[in-house]
C-alpha cells in the first residue's frame, strides 16, 4: 500500500481522507457498471429473439427480473447509506447465474454465441471495476461453480464438446480479465494518493504565497515610509545647514567688526549680537531628533531564532545568480557553528539585500567583497569589507575593531538603502556601522546574543 506520509508536512495525507477518496472512486466505478447493466442488459433480448426464438420470451423476462432485482438492491443500499459494493456483487452474481442457465439450455449450435457475449461482459466488468482483485477471482470461481451445476442439470453433451463449443473461451477470457483489476487497483490507489498530495501541497503553497505577498506588502510599505523619512531628513538637514552657515557668517562678521572698533560699548553690542546668534543656534539644535525610535515605531517585528551566516550566504547567492553581481568571498571556517540570533527573518533579509546593494553600488567593480563573522563582547558581528585590488584581505580584516566609526556627515556613497538597513538593525536591538578606512571601506552589522 502506498505511503500516506512523507518527511515534508506539505505532502501529508491523513488515512481518513485517503480512504474516503478511495471510497468515492470505487462508488463512482460501481455506479457506472450498475447503471450500464440496468439500461443495456435488457437489450440482449435481441440476441434471444434471433438465436433462441422458441424461448426468447422466458429469457427476456428473466433479464427484466434481474434488472429489477439489481435496482432494488441498489436503491436499498443508497437509502441505508451503504457502499455500492453490495449492489455490485449482486449484479455480477445474478448475471453469472443467468449466464450459467442460458448457456446450458440453448441449442448446442448457438451456445458459442451466448458464451462469447457473457465472456465480453466479464471483460468489460473487469475493465471498469475498482476493487481488490481478490473479488474478481472470487466471482470467477463462483461462475465456474454455477456453470458446472448448470451443465449437470441442463446439458447432455460431453464435457469435451461443451468446452470446445464456447465454454473454454468463456473461462479463459474471464480468468485472464481478472488480472486487469489487479493493475487498476494499484494504479488508481497510487494516483489517488498523488492527487491528494498535490492538492494538499498546492493549498499550502497558496497559503505561503498569500503570506509572502502580505509580507512583501508590509516591507514595501515600511520601505516607502522609511525612504520618505530619510528624504525628509535629508531635506531638513539641507535647510538646517544653510541656516547654520548663515548664522556662522553673521558671527564671523560680528567678530571681525569687534576687531575694527576700539570702544567698549560697541564691543558689548557685538557681543550681545553673538550671544543672540548662539541662542538661536541652541534653539535650532533642539529641533534635531535625539532618538531614532520615532522613525521606526511603525515596524512590527516577528522575532525568531535565525542563523545569520546562512541568511547572509543565501542573500549573497541570490544577488550573484539573479542580479549578476560579482562574487562574494566568505572567509569563514565551515566547521564552526555560530550562535543563533533572535531576529525577524523578513527584515534581516531586507537589511542584507540593502547592505550588499549599497556595497556593489558604491564600490569599484574590481574591489573584493569579503565577508567575515566574529563573536565578541556578547555580540555576533558580520563584517563586510570592500577591498581594492592589491590589498590582502587578512591584513585589513580586523582594522574595524580599532577604527572610529565615520561620522554621518562625512560618509560618502551611502544611499537610502543603508539608512533603511540601519534603522531596521536598530529596531532589532542591533547596530550597523560604516567605516571609511584609508585603504578600504567596511560595514559592520552587530546583534546582541
Amino acid at each position: 500500500m502506498p505511503t500516506r506520509t512523507d518527511t515534508s508536512a506539505a505532502i501529508y495525507v491523513s488515512d481518513a481522507v485517503y480512504e474516503k477518496q478511495l471510497t468515492k472512486k470505487s462508488t463512482y466505478y460501481a455506479n457506472i457498471i450498475i447503471w450500464t447493466v440496468i439500461f443495456l442488459y435488457p437489450l440482449l433480448g435481441i440476441l434471444d429473439y434471433i438465436y433462441a426464438y422458441p424461448i426468447y420470451q422466458a429469457l427476456f423476462l428473466t433479464k427484466i427480473i434481474i434488472v429489477v432485482l439489481i435496482y432494488a438492491v441498489y436503491d436499498i443500499s443508497m437509502r441505508l447509506e451503504k457502499p455500492a459494493y453490495f449492489a455490485l456483487h449482486t449484479t455480477i452474481i445474478l448475471i453469472s447465474l443467468n449466464a450459467s442457465i442460458i448457456c446450458n439450455i440453448v441449442p448446442f449450435d448457438i451456445a458459442p454465441v451466448f458464451f462469447m457475449v457473457f465472456a465480453s461482459l466479464s471483460m468489460l466488468f473487469n475493465l471498469v471495476v475498482f476493487w481488490h482483485p481478490a473479488n474478481s477471482f472470487g466471482h470467477f470461481f463462483l461462475t465456474l461453480l454455477f456453470l458446472a451445476v448448470g451443465y449437470h442439470l441442463f446439458n447432455a453433451v460431453s464435457i469435451e464438446t461443451y468446452i470446445t463449443q464456447g465454454a473454454g473461451l468463456f473461462i479463459i477470457t474471464f480468468f485472464f480479465s481478472c488480472f486487469i483489476p489487479m493493475a487498476r487497483y494499484s494504479i488508481i490507489r497510487k494516483n489517488t494518493l498523488n492527487d491528494l498530495r498535490v492538492k494538499n501541497t498546492t493549498a499550502k503553497l497558496n497559503l505561503l504565497h498569500e503570506e509572502l505577498v502580505d509580507k512583501n506588502q508590509q516591507v514595501e510599505i515600511s520601505n516607502s515610509r522609511l525612504t520618505n523619512l530619510v528624504m525628509q531628513q535629508d531635506s531638513f538637514m539641507a535647510f538646517v545647514r544653510e541656516d547654520i552657515l548663515s548664522f556662522i557668517g553673521s558671527i564671523n562678521l560680528s567678530a571681525n567688526a569687534m576687531r575694527d572698533f576700539e570702544h567698549e560699548d560697541q564691543n558689548l553690542h557685538h557681543i550681545e549680537t553673538i550671544n543672540e546668534n548662539i541662542i538661536r543656534l541652541e534653539q535650532l539644535a533642539q529641533l534635531f531628533p535625539n532618538d531614532h525610535s520615532d522613525l521606526s515605531s511603525d515596524i512590527v517585528l516577528s522575532l525568531k531564532r535565525v542563523d545569520l551566516l546562512t541568511s547572509t550566504q543565501a542573500v549573497a547567492n541570490c544577488m550573484i545568480k539573479c542580479f549578476g553581481y560579482p562574487d562574494i568571498n566568505f572567509s569563514i571556517a565551515p566547521q564552526k557553528k555560530w550562535p543563533m540570533v533572535q531576529l525577524d527573518p523578513l527584515y534581516i533579509d531586507q537589511i542584507l539585500f540593502n547592505l550588499f546593494a549599497n556595497c556593489f553600488k558604491f564600490c569599484d567593480k574590481n574591489d573584493l567583497i569579503d565577508c567575515r563573522m566574529k563573536e565578541s563582547n556578547s555580540k555576533l558581528h558580520l563584517i563586510i569589507n570592500c577591498i581594492p585590488p592589491g590589498i590582502e584581505a587578512d591584513r585589513v580584516a580586523n582594522e574595524w575593531e580599532s577604527a572610529v566609526p565615520t561620522a554621518q556627515s562625512l560618509q560618502q556613497g551611502l544611499g537610502p538603502g543603508f539608512y533603511i538597513a540601519k534603522l531596521l538593525a536598530e529596531k532589532m536591538r542591533g547596530e550597523l556601522i560604516y567605516h571609511k578606512c584609508q585603504a578600504h571601506t567596511c560595514y559592520v552589522l552587530a546583534f546582541n546574543l
